[in-house]
Parts: C-alpha cells; sequence; structure tokens
C-alpha cells in the first residue's frame, strides 16, 4: 500500500553545492556568441531553487518533490532544465527518484509557457540515493509535460506543470506544483 503523503527528506540537499558550481558555469556558455540581456529585460533567466509538490490526479496522493530549475533565454524562447528528487511510490513502499528533463517556453501574457520531456531514475535499494556508486538504477517512465512559470512580486519562481507519459508508457497523470528562489551566481556578484 502506498501512503497518502510521503514526508520524509530528501537528500538532493548534499548535490546542492555541485549543482550550483554546474549552473554557475553552464550559464554563460548558454549565451555565448550572444548578448545577455541586462535582468531588467530578462527577469527569468537564472537557476532556482525550488520545492513542491506533485498530486497523483488518479488518487490523489502527494509527494513532495525539491531541486533545482534551471532557465535561460535563447533568443525569443526560454531552454528550461531541471535535476529535482522526490519519493516515488513502489509496491515495496516509496523509492528515492531522480527527475531529470528538460524543455523550452515562450513568453504568453505576463509569464512563461512551454513543454518539457522528463526522465525518472529510480533507486534499487531503499535508503540509497541513486548516484551512490555501485547501486543500480532503474530508468522509469519518461514523461511529457505542459508548464506554465510566473514571477510573484516579490520574485517567488511558480511553475505549474501537467505530468502524462509518453506514448507507451505506464504513467498516472499528475500535476505538479514547484515555488522556489533565484540562486546568485558568482558571477553576479561581480555586477
Amino acid at each position: 500500500m502506498v501512503p497518502r503523503c510521503i514526508r520524509s527528506p530528501l537528500s538532493s540537499r548534499s548535490r546542492r553545492p555541485a549543482w550550483l558550481l554546474a549552473g554557475a558555469l553552464l550559464l554563460p556558455l548558454a549565451g555565448a556568441g550572444q548578448q545577455s540581456p541586462s535582468a531588467g529585460d530578462d527577469p527569468w533567466s537564472g537557476t532556482y531553487d525550488v520545492t513542491g509538490l506533485t498530486v497523483d490526479q488518479k488518487s490523489g496522493d502527494t509527494r513532495r518533490i525539491e531541486g533545482h530549475v534551471v532557465l535561460t533565454r535563447k533568443g525569443d524562447k526560454w531552454a528550461a532544465s531541471s535535476e529535482l528528487a522526490t519519493e516515488y511510490p513502489s509496491h515495496g513502499g516509496p523509492v528515492h527518484t531522480d527527475v531529470i528533463g528538460q524543455g523550452d517556453g515562450v513568453a504568453k501574457g505576463d509569464g512563461l509557457a512551454g513543454t518539457a520531456h522528463t526522465q525518472l531514475v529510480i533507486q534499487t535499494v531503499p535508503g540509497v540515493d541513486t548516484n551512490f556508486a555501485y547501486i543500480p538504477r532503474v530508468v522509469g517512465p519518461r514523461l511529457v509535460s505542459n508548464w506554465t512559470a510566473r514571477l510573484e512580486k516579490d520574485g517567488t519562481l511558480v511553475v505549474e506543470l501537467s505530468n502524462v507519459g509518453e506514448e507507451g508508457e505506464e504513467y498516472t497523470p499528475t500535476k505538479t506544483t514547484l515555488r522556489g528562489r533565484r540562486v546568485r551566481m558568482p558571477s553576479e556578484a561581480q555586477e
């Protein structure tokens, strides 16, 4: 039986320094050869620490999800990438799962809207992180998500996703809401 609400802590905090370093190194490359817009021109681009909930649309079960979302402006579009972690339900109980995805979006009204493709990487040994050496992982269902993003007045990013399995995948549709703050990168400290 899968619990209705999972409240166990996630181990993604141990990977935070590596993620921040990767974001700091990759963001300048994403705009190489392009004039980078000022923050006033592009309030969206950056790395965000996010937390939220995923709700199973059939059962109503919820699970916590957290990690990082990176938005990068490319002309009149935005590339989105994410590395998130959750406790995915299984017959033996919830297991640590990395949720890794990429997508793109465009400006729509006061926000952004787009599509993302996500892969679940599920642990096979309960209680052990999926990145631990020599522990086999299982690649879970591939998902496609329609998403919207908005910025609240205090700068909080709110992302809402409707998730379904890609064609041929078994996955009960879910809705995810993420909220987070932009992370100041080392390159921005000089500005």
